[in-house]
């Protein structure tokens, strides 16, 4: 049992603790954990105790964590720790830069999610700041606005119940590896794109500021993502197949959907598409037999991967046999 006066971390306070340790990890190559089994040996109001070990050496702090730390709270938490502030670690999502001078002057430890810290406790010592982080130790980019992120928003996006789904199931319908759920849903946080709610006495996770969200993935995705996914340019063998496209057989054996202006042509019952473009998982021989298509470096048929996966595949707009109207908008605009 750990002992009541023990904070519990809530969802924040884990991701914001789990992602310092992470980028000071990449950064200085130093071991760095949580050790939640010594909570119970000391009688202090913390929210957890992490063990730092580098040169052979090993210490443990204390840890306090926030979202943010401002001036008019500073004075607090320097109350709160004054008895014992060698032993305290604050750990915050950010901290201003004036703040984190005063606590450097003061001998109190700090680190950022972004990997800026003050670190000094029996002979270890680190000090890394925005100007002193090299370019070749700064932590890997996120993947949020690279491919398997754009397939994953494509994917909550076109169904927002996904988000709350097992991330084994979220993996599955995105198509992207299972250990990138929870760092995207992380970064999605970080961006301010995903809030916390509760429904029927559970945490749920809902998409924020959806808009702006879905105009940054349609710019990106042009530009990142459908060069990707691009299979080859085709037309038709027989003019008359062109004329005649709506009615081309669409699952018979090999399923595809129409995405583009063939799409838009079918939603709004009123575009005549000049270019043909086909999302499918078949091979582009079978879908090439299928619809009477030949290889044409400039012809008007562009087959692209599907990038998606089932079920998800089967949440798309199968009496229209179209790629959802955000896809379609996302490929005229």
């Amino acid at each position: 049992m750990i002992h009541e006066q023990f904070k519990i971390l809530n969802m924040k306070e884990e991701e914001i603790l789990e992602k310092a340790i992470r980028r000071f990890r990449d950064i200085t190559g130093a071991k760095i954990e949580i050790v939640d089994n010594l909570l119970t040996k000391v009688d202090v109001n913390a929210d957890a105790i992490i063990k730092l070990t580098a040169d052979n050496q090993e210490v443990t702090f204390w840890v306090e964590v926030k979202n943010e730390i401002r001036e008019q709270n500073l004075p607090r938490f320097l109350y709160f720790i004054k008895n014992n502030p060698n032993e305290w670690l604050l750990v915050c999502q950010y901290i201003p830069k004036p703040i984190k001078e005063n606590l450097k002057n003061q001998g109190i430890n700090y680190l950022e999610t972004a990997g800026n810290c003050y670190i000094r406790k029996d002979g270890l010592f680190f000090y890394i700041n925005d100007k002193q982080v090299t370019a070749e130790r700064q932590p890997l980019e996120g993947k949020l606005w690279k491919q398997a992120g754009l397939k994953f928003l494509f994917g909550i996006l076109t169904k927002p119940e996904l988000l709350n789904q097992p991330h084994r199931q979220i993996a599955k319908e995105t198509n992207i590896a299972l250990g990138n759920i929870g760092p995207l849903i992380g970064e999605l946080k970080q961006e301010g794109f995903l809030k916390e709610g509760n429904r029927e006495g559970r945490p749920v996770l809902f998409i924020e500021n959806k808009e702006v969200l879905q105009n940054k993935w349609i710019e990106l995705f042009n530009a990142t993502l459908k060069p990707k996914l691009k299979q080859g340019r085709f037309r038709f063998i027989n003019k008359e197949d062109e004329r005649n496209w709506k009615t081309l057989p669409y699952a018979i054996p090999y399923k595809f959907y129409w995405g583009g202006e063939p799409a838009a042509a079918i939603l709004t019952d009123y575009l005549q598409p000049e270019i043909f473009t086909i999302y499918t998982r078949e091979a582009k021989g079978n879908i090439m037999k299928q619809l009477h298509l030949v290889p044409d470096k400039n012809g008007n048929v562009e087959i692209l991967d599907a990038f998606w996966n089932t079920p998800l595949m089967d949440f798309i707009n199968l009496d229209t046999k179209t790629v959802p109207p955000f896809l379609v908008y996302a490929e005229l605009i």
